[in-house]
């Protein structure tokens, strides 16, 4: 099946950063076949043709940190203080494979209808996320949220080990990466120790272990909080980078999700390292804290960006990126429109090790393609610099169609593969009965008593 797109402005994100104001674009099958500025050649023929005339040809987002999930908790957590130890933990516990395949399509749905193609998610009940992301079509890199404490209770400062809790959620991951790694070749599989502070330096040590025999790669929750800074100290004398490098998780092949209460030092091991710094601009700016980003943007510590949970809009993410930068100090060029897009594509892509396949607009990469709308009052006119135009105001309403390795699943902002209005009403009703639970008192199982 060849489908040619015509006529558009192809934004490659190649290591060029090309972009043509008119050129036109090959998918066969899975891949981009060819492409090229202008008119199209006379003998490149195709079954299918996209008229893109007044629309933006370009790669599929690469979110780098998500929770689609999360979803869950859309208008509950931004105002209230201390509603992610205190409340969002808390329900987190109430979770059954059941409704987080709900949430999980629901999330997925959004970020799918905004452009995003790969997501990089870790969460409780992940092979529910993942036969979410699997019927879905999209591409999702995937770990098992592993944890040895009571959620619940860590609000309290209480970090009780489970040591029952963590081997059974290690089991867990064991069999995500045994079922579903490389499915496809759209999901991939991490182990997914959930933070510095939730999980010990003995078992972090293990999971490392694990990581090398199943040779795949690490999603951790890094300094997110002040309350893991001082735990860490307390317990073990180190910060939460310096833990990494102590359990041995430290490498090209983590992802490290926030960083918020990093150190110079912390910056300077990171470099060393060689792990990916996972920055999501807009729920720091929701919750009033952002990462040391004038030290980390001129630092060599690769970042890319990620949209967290609740609100999974990537192009709003990178405005809020761009301004927290100018704010903290950083020039305009660390990020510009054309950095932030590139932390939203081909970097996040090289940083799960997917570089090779997605990120970009080039021959021979998966057919990872999304089509955005620029005629609309908040995209016209547009100038010499579309990727400007399009990344100071776009939202996730102007994508129109989107490609997962040549398959359709957007087209005319319609969502394909399921029907829509389903997956909503199946959202609001896990979410309702969770918040109904909550509400009542109920304050969930740990893992192995779910099993």
């Amino acid at each position: 099946m060849k489908t040619l797109i015509k006529d558009g402005i192809i934004i490659t994100q190649d290591p060029q950063d090309q972009v043509w104001l008119k050129g036109w674009l090959l998918l066969e099958d899975d891949r981009i076949s060819a492409l090229g500025q202008g008119e199209v050649p006379a003998e490149v023929t195709a079954d299918k043709t996209v008229n893109a005339a007044g629309m933006a040809v370009l790669p599929g987002i690469v979110d780098v940190h998500t929770h689609v999930c999360g979803s869950l908790f859309k208008g509950m957590t931004e105002d209230p203080v201390g509603a992610f130890y205190g409340l969002a933990l808390p329900m987190e516990r109430l979770l059954t494979p059941e409704t987080t395949y709900a949430l999980s399509m629901l999330g997925a749905v959004e970020c799918l209808k905004a452009g995003v193609t790969c997501i990089n998610d870790i969460y409780h009940f992940m092979r529910s996320t993942a036969q979410a992301v699997d019927e879905l079509g999209m591409r999702g890199v995937l770990a098992q949220k592993i944890i040895e404490t009571d959620l619940g209770t860590i609000q309290y400062n209480d970090y009780t080990r489970i040591p029952k809790e963590g081997a059974a959620r290690v089991e867990e991951n064991c069999r995500l990466i045994e079922e579903y790694h490389g499915r496809d070749g759209r999901i991939f599989c991490r182990f997914g120790p959930h933070a510095t502070d939730t999980v010990s330096v003995e078992l972090a040590k293990k999971i490392v272990e694990l990581g090398h025999q199943y040779q795949v790669g690490f999603h951790i929750h890094v300094a997110q909080k002040d309350q893991e800074v001082d735990f860490l100290r307390e317990t073990y004398g180190l910060t939460p980078v310096e833990y990494l490098k102590e359990t041995g998780l430290m490498g090209e092949n983590l992802i490290a999700a926030h960083c918020t209460c990093a150190t110079t030092e912390d910056i300077r091991l990171l470099e060393e390292g060689g792990a990916t710094v996972a920055h999501c601009a807009e729920m720091y700016g929701k919750r009033g804290k952002f990462p040391p980003i004038a030290q980390l943007y001129p630092s060599k510590v690769r970042m890319a960006y990620g949209t967290d949970w609740v609100t999974m809009d990537p192009w709003t993410n990178m405005r809020t990126a761009i301004m927290a930068a100018r704010m903290a100090g950083c020039s305009n060029e660390l990020p510009d429109a054309h950095v932030a897009l590139r932390l939203s594509t081909i970097v996040p892509a090289q940083a799960l090790g997917l570089g090779d396949q997605i990120g970009s607009l080039e021959v021979g990469k998966q057919a990872d393609v999304i089509l955005m709308d620029l005629r609309s009052p908040n995209l016209v006119p547009v100038f010499d610099d579309p990727v400007a135009t399009i990344v100071y105001n776009a939202n996730r309403h102007d994508v129109d169609t989107v490609w997962v390795a040549g398959k359709m699943l957007v087209e005319n902002k319609k969502l394909l593969p399921v029907e829509e209005s389903w997956v909503l009403a199946e959202g609001q009703r896990a979410a309702s009965s969770i918040y109904e639970d909550y509400k009542a008192g109920k304050s969930g199982k740990c893992w192995e008593d779910e099993k």
